[in-house]
């Protein structure tokens, strides 16, 4: 059978192509405003009726599809705010629960508008600050104590019921709020961080106290320690794919069948006839052994990599290992939202667990090329059984946004698209990172990075908060393009050696010095196995990014320990 099922496959994929290329699509006008939350298709309207004098939206004033909305917030209080304005598919999918009939169906009750307690998924803020308050939950309590004693009392009830809610990042909530079976309202939403969108939430309009207000959040920053910035300034979402799967659907990734029995079989199995011998030993003609074929059992094992990879590593990972939330996870496609300190390392699981690699945490054993769970503690959400991996040799190509919190999700979401497909996946054999950073200016700062070159990078880039390599790694992405060349004379190692014996500092980064050094030797050795010397991330102004982008990460990480364990961050600069 498995010899007819890779050509059987091919000519299913064939058909059902040719299938997509006989339909023809009329693709309607997008009348009027867009979604302001997705950014996509049209805000929805009365008068958008696609006949008469308003076919396509023509003759809709602006002014008139504000004022519906700003209605729609005043006849349906706390599902709408009566600023945003969402498309067909959004508005049908928020007035579902209730007006919709899902909550009836189920048998839930829905006479009392109670919408807070319905909410299951994170805002925003709650993620970016979810790491901070994981770390220092006190010092969260305490924010929170410093607020309401700064704003009028009329406002405490309000308060209350805005900011003490779950952040719904369970690793965050399990520490703010250990007793929630039993307590379920003692805890704290990352809400209260921001005052855009206090402001919003407590319905305030007038000019004066929402000044008031701002002041007041502003004043609890200062108070508990958190200068120079906020724990909800920054937020990351993360959108992953898995490289060339069509290949292994085909069979055409698979290896010889040696690779896939235990060891010491396939020398037992060819003393048992030439037959054997020929299919394990390199052929004499192309002296290459025959490869596994793909077969239903096969395909089985295909599917159940993808199954334990989507539906139990992912959500351990994103949700339980660090202090992230699922968006979407199916077969090989990811999108997750994250906190900015738990980026790296959450990068490094994920490659992990696709590919089978060695866990970075340590918590799983790789034996086989599984990923084995510790047999002392059964893990939250996992089977007690080995889990499948797609295998060593498996990449996948990753789009990473870190979007400063005054940022539109609509353009947020579209240079995540623009990341994942346009530039990771565009990089020479794939297996791509692209990181963009979006400035509350609207700035970007773009970085490029083969993902082989990601265990290196955290090598040194983990010592970065703690030694302040910011300053350093500026300059190395200043320097470095203007003086190297990528050559096999390794000038990119050389110029960074005698920049790092300049600094002042030179003994105490002496700690990071050979793998900073080896990490760009790596870069430059990757560069020179590649036939176009112009390729998406190979140029010296691209390392530079990439030096810049560290360096971004690596101050804003040393910002937040600084707020947790000021202490010791002064001491460290005193030093």
């Amino acid at each position: 059978m498995g010899t007819w099922w890779g050509s059987l496959q091919s000519r299913l994929g064939q058909s059902i192509q040719a299938i997509k290329n006989t339909r023809t699509w009329q693709i309607p006008v997008g009348p009027g405003e867009r979604s302001t939350l997705s950014g996509m298709y049209s805000a929805v309207h009365p008068n958008l009726l696609y006949r008469d004098r308003f076919c396509e939206g023509a003759g809709l004033p602006a002014g008139s599809l504000r004022m519906f909305w700003k209605l729609m917030g005043e006849v349906y209080p706390g599902l709408f705010n009566g600023s945003e304005m969402l498309n067909a598919v959004e508005l049908t999918k928020r007035m579902a629960w209730k007006y919709g009939g899902i909550a009836e169906s189920l048998g839930v009750s829905t006479d009392e508008d109670d919408l807070e307690n319905l909410i299951r998924f994170p805002n925003l803020s709650s993620i970016a600050s979810a790491r901070f308050a994981h770390e220092a939950p006190e010092k969260v309590k305490q924010y929170w104590e410093k607020l309401k004693a700064l704003i009028p009392t009329q406002w405490h009830e309000d308060l209350r019921r805005v900011t003490r809610k779950p952040l719904q990042v369970p690793q965050a909530d399990e520490l703010l709020n250990p007793e929630s079976a039993t307590q379920p309202k003692d805890a704290y939403n990352g809400v209260m961080f921001s005052s855009k969108w206090l402001v919003d939430d407590l319905g305030l309009k007038d000019p004066d106290d929402i000044a008031l207000l701002r002041g007041a959040v502003d004043q609890a920053h200062q108070q508990v320690g958190l200068k120079g910035g906020s724990p909800s300034d920054w937020w990351v979402i993360v959108l992953a794919d898995g490289d060339s799967m069509g290949k292994y659907v085909n069979g055409s990734r698979l290896h010889p069948y040696e690779n896939y029995l235990a060891e010491g079989v396939a020398d037992q199995l060819r003393k048992h006839g030439d037959e054997w011998v020929q299919l394990l030993d390199p052929n004499p003609k192309d002296g290459l052994p025959v490869k596994k074929r793909m077969g239903p059992a096969t395909h089985v094992g295909l599917n159940r990599a993808l199954l334990d990879f989507s539906n139990r590593l992912v959500p351990y990972l994103t949700e339980k290992r660090f202090c992230g939330r699922v968006v979407y996870s199916g077969g090989d496609d990811v999108m997750a939202l994250l906190p900015l300190e738990d980026l790296p390392e959450y990068l490094l699981s994920l490659r992990a667990a696709w590919c089978g690699k060695r866990d970075p945490k340590g918590e799983f054993d790789n034996r086989g090329g599984f990923w084995h769970l510790p047999q002392d503690k059964p893990l939250p959400g996992l089977p007690q059984r080995p889990l499948f991996t797609m295998g060593k040799g498996a990449t996948m190509s990753i789009g990473v946004v870190i979007a400063n919190k005054g940022i539109p999700l609509p353009t947020v979401l579209e240079n995540l698209w623009e990341a994942e497909k346009n530039r990771a996946k565009k990089i020479p054999g794939k297996d791509g990172l692209c990181f963009r950073v979006i400035y509350q200016s609207g700035n970007t700062l773009e970085a490029l990075m083969k993902g082989e070159l990601l265990d290196s990078w955290w090598s040194w880039l983990e010592k970065g908060p703690e030694l302040d390599l910011g300053p350093v790694l500026h300059r190395l992405a200043e320097e470095l393009p203007q003086r190297c060349v990528v050559s096999d004379s390794k000038l990119f190692q050389l110029a960074a050696t005698s920049i790092l014996a300049r600094r002042d500092r030179k003994d105490e980064l002496e700690s990071i010095r050979e793998p900073l050094v080896s990490w760009l030797d790596d870069w430059e050795k990757w560069v020179l196995t590649l036939d176009k010397s112009d390729a998406l991330g190979t140029t010296p102004t691209d390392l530079g990014n990439l030096l810049r982008f560290s360096a971004f990460w690596v101050d804003k990480k040393r910002q937040r320990d600084q707020w947790i364990q000021p202490k010791k961050a002064t001491e460290e600069l005193g030093d």
